[in-house]
């Protein structure tokens, strides 16, 4: 913590040291009224002083935050605690907050977001008051407040003392990709049989294991006479025996070989999207991203049959940096595709590899 003095001119060491001598002088020259003056003014100045000193070493501050993570644009509520321990009250506490950039972090008060947050508040006695700080994600990633700080007043408002905080101790943030509800008809012809298919490469429609509510399957999958007591549209539930392990390839490299996409935040986006998808259709899933983690190899998140999966997948597209490696396209395909299991199906998101290495791959996303 670091202390800063905001101190008011009438109160700096030479004029003060003025004032004395002012005083001095005025009392023996018999002007009682000049005297007075002099006399209110190091009075103010000590009494300040003193409260000021005795009080901002009695003021501490804590933080909760009840969600360990966010998705852009959604609302993020951080409770600050701050308490005054001292016997004495404390007017005038002036909380502020900024975050780091516009493009990370926004602090949001009804229509109005900023990245400065500025909080007025009186302490009572041995009190104890919680702040509730409304803030939402602009951008993926861990952010972090860049600066807090806390002003304490005396209670004439003469003077302040300024605390400010490390930033290592403020608290951080982790803002995953937006998850929406997927609605691909290449996904659903894959999965469920659509249109263009005869048959679905994930469930065996020979074994009907009961109905559900239709979502615009082909008219086949219709249960007619379910649907028919029912007075609704009722699809058919089939076994699901095949088709249930998958490897998205994520290639975030465009044209050239090192120009990144211009929907980089789309793509993620729509795989994020993807991948929870499957999971919940009870699919298995191995994600290889086209991006260099700290050992420089290919991102890879492996099908581990965890049910933590889906929150590693979601992390790990959080912390993709613009500004990091990337592998060209057809490096990033050779490499993957080798290594990928042999049992799974491949999914291409982005820009696809060289015809000859597209065998047994489908590209779901452009």
């Amino acid at each position: 913590m670091k202390v800063h003095k905001e101190t008011p001119f009438i109160f700096v060491p030479l004029v003060l040291i003025l004032d004395i001598i002012l005083l001095l002088v005025t009392s023996f020259a018999g002007y009682p009224i000049l005297v007075f003056v002099f006399s209110l003014i190091l009075s103010m100045a000590l009494l300040s002083h003193l409260y000021l000193n005795a009080q901002y070493k009695k003021v501490t501050w804590s933080y909760k935050m009840y969600h360990d993570s966010s998705s852009i644009d959604d609302k993020i509520e951080c409770y600050i605690e701050v308490e005054n321990h001292s016997s004495l009250p404390i007017y005038h506490l002036k909380l502020n907050i900024e975050s780091k950039s516009e493009q990370e972090l926004v602090f949001t008060d009804g229509d109005q977001c900023s990245s400065m947050l500025s909080i007025h508040s009186n302490l009572p006695r041995k009190s104890k008051k919680t702040i509730v700080v409304s803030l939402k994600g602009v951008s993926r990633g861990y952010h972090q407040w860049s600066n807090l700080e806390i002003i304490v007043r005396d209670p004439l408002l003469l003077q302040a003392v300024r605390l400010e905080y490390e930033q290592s101790k403020l608290p951080r943030f982790k803002i995953v990709p937006k998850m929406y509800k997927l609605n691909d008809l290449k996904l659903t012809s894959m999965l469920q049989g659509f249109k263009t298919t005869n048959h679905s490469l994930f469930m065996d429609e020979t074994s009907i294991i009961g109905t559900k509510e239709y979502e615009n399957e082909s008219f086949r999958h219709i249960h007619w006479l379910a649907s028919a007591k029912e007075n609704k549209l009722l699809a058919k539930k089939y076994q699901k025996v095949h088709g249930d392990l998958y490897s998205i390839f994520l290639n975030l490299v465009g044209a050239g070989p090192f120009h990144l996409r211009r929907d980089l935040e789309e793509l993620i986006e729509y795989t994020v999207a993807v991948c929870i998808h499957l999971i919940k259709e009870g699919c298995k899933v191995e994600l290889w991203v086209n991006y260099s983690t700290g050992q420089h190899e290919i991102l890879r998140l492996k099908n581990d049959g965890d049910t933590s999966q889906l929150r590693k997948i979601i992390t790990s597209m959080a912390l993709i940096n613009p500004n990091g490696t990337f592998f060209p396209t057809d490096h990033f395909f050779a490499h993957s595709i080798r290594l990928k299991d042999s049992r799974s199906m491949g999914l291409i998101i982005g820009n696809p590899p060289e015809p000859r290495l597209r065998d047994q791959l489908l590209h779901i996303r452009k």
